[in-house]
């Protein structure tokens, strides 16, 4: 070999043999294609996506458009078309200078190197373009299915936002009516929340408008589910007593309603809830605040809050006399009239106690003193008086009982008597004419035909002591204190 090696002819043939072989294989590439049609072939590329350039979606919108990618038949060498990924073919859609409207807009495909194309189906595409419109729809929320037998849906509480906002194509969104929340339910028995309820855009038929940008795109949402409940005022009541002289001058809770949770058959019987408070704990005169429990009442599950605070104030113990407090009169019956017997009657004088600061709010307008005439027929009656006064105020106790003296009586009735004819001067005739209708006597005013024998007192001016209605010491009542007697 080695001798070969040495031999200059031999190297100078090898060398043009290896060029011989270069020259063939470049020119065989780049030989014309009548030469080398047979190395050419054709491939069919499916679905190459459309891709969108130029669109300026703050401005328009645009519809979906007919087709999403085309077919393409290729040409290249074999080993172009074959090793080449499908991803290599691309198709675009320029919409940079588009004005609103239909148009026809041809599709520009992009190849690889050395592929050709022969055919692109579709080769042009129709593309409407809407101005883009924004609207604001307030939030709503439906639900589906049912919570936990006999428990009921509240008013859902919305965040951050009540009111969403939608973009859409013009005549997309005059199709929009609501923007609404779907909640799924299936025998929940407390409050449902979800932190990211997804919203969408309805028509009037309750079917969703596609393509609509809604700003937020999902809300936080609360629904409450409980049992049925009612809202009913809250009374404060007491047990125990005040030390000393003590008495209260007011009573403040934190809260003035409640709500009380139950069966529908249970809350219908409650219209109110009674708080109570133990005097016993208030130790000096002066203000302090106490914590109280609420316990559910009877038949019902929870009452909401289940504590409050209560501010009491008390003070010692002072009196004061009322004078010319009127007595009214009620409950007397049709056709009947009724008076007091004699003008000291008319009016009474109350003494009265209480916290200093109450008694000096007093005057003859803050108290009713009431006569029940109910029932009751003509004659004259010694009535029992109802007094009602201001909360944490009574009657000083005198044992002596609040009467009034009434008469009651049947109306009179009105003589009739001809009218005389101011149009004539001269004395009138008697008319031969028979007179319609029967005549009408004068009816005398009936004596008294029963007198009311319950021993009393009648009232008077000087009267200032009656019988005590509610505690001094302590006073539990709820604010219309009275005395009263049999009729």
């Amino acid at each position: 070999m080695d001798k070969w090696m040495k031999n200059n002819n031999f190297n100078k043939i090898l060398a043009l043999a290896i060029s011989i072989i270069l020259w063939t294989m470049v020119h065989i590439d780049t030989a014309p294609a009548t030469q080398t049609a047979a190395s050419m072939s054709t491939k069919i590329i499916e679905n190459v996506k459309i891709e969108v350039t130029g669109f300026d979606e703050d401005k328009y919108v645009l519809d979906p458009l007919e087709a999403n990618s085309v077919r393409m038949e290729v040409r290249g060498k074999s080993s172009d078309i074959t090793y080449v990924f499908s991803d290599a073919y691309k198709v675009t859609l320029d919409l940079s200078n588009v004005q609103p409207g239909t148009v026809k807009i041809p599709l520009s495909p992009s190849l690889p190197n050395g592929v050709d194309l022969i055919s692109m189906t579709p080769q042009e595409i129709n593309v409407h373009i809407e101005l883009r419109n924004t609207k604001s729809f307030p939030i709503t929320v439906a639900t589906k299915g049912k919570p936990a037998e006999g428990y009921q849906l509240g008013t859902p509480v919305i965040q951050p936002v009540g009111v969403a906002e939608v973009t859409l194509s013009s005549s997309e969104l005059s199709k929009v009516t609501m923007v609404q929340g779907i909640i799924e339910l299936d025998g929940e028995n407390e409050t449902y929340k979800e932190k990211k309820m997804k919203l969408l855009a309805y028509d009037s038929a309750g079917n969703e408008v596609k393509g609509a940008v809604i700003e937020p795109s999902t809300v936080s949402v609360e629904l409450p589910i409980t049992l049925p409940f009612k809202s009913v005022p809250l009374d404060i009541g007491f047990t125990g007593q005040l030390p000393g002289s003590l008495v209260l001058s007011r009573v403040t809770p934190e809260i003035n309603s409640v709500v009380v949770y139950g069966s529908n058959e249970a809350l219908e019987s409650i219209t109110s809830y009674e708080g109570i408070v133990d005097l016993s704990t208030m130790e000096s005169a002066g203000t302090k605040q106490l914590e109280i429990k609420l316990t559910p009442p009877a038949g019902t599950e929870k009452v909401e809050p289940s504590v409050i605070k209560v501010t009491l104030s008390a003070s010692e113990i002072a009196q004061r006399t009322i004078e010319g407090i009127p007595v009214t009169l009620q409950g007397l019956g049709n056709d009947l009239e009724a008076t007091v017997t004699s003008s000291a009657n008319q009016a009474v004088t109350l003494t009265l106690s209480g916290s200093p600061t109450l008694l000096d709010q007093l005057d003859q307008n803050s108290i009713s003193v009431v006569a029940d005439l109910s029932g009751l027929m003509a004659g004259t009656h010694e009535i029992a008086l109802q007094v009602s006064l201001p909360r944490f105020v009574s009657l000083n106790n005198s044992g002596e009982r609040l009467v009034a003296t009434v008469q009651i009586m049947e109306p009179t009735v009105p003589i009739n008597s001809p009218t005389p004819n101011v149009e004539s001067s001269s004395t009138p005739v008697p008319s031969a004419e028979p007179v319609i209708g029967e005549e009408i006597e004068a009816t005398p005013i009936p004596k008294p035909t029963h007198t009311d024998t319950t021993p009393g007192v009648t009232v008077s001016p000087s009267a200032g002591k009656a019988e005590n209605g509610g505690a001094v010491n302590g006073n539990t009542g709820t604010g219309n204190t009275s005395s009263s007697g049999g009729t």
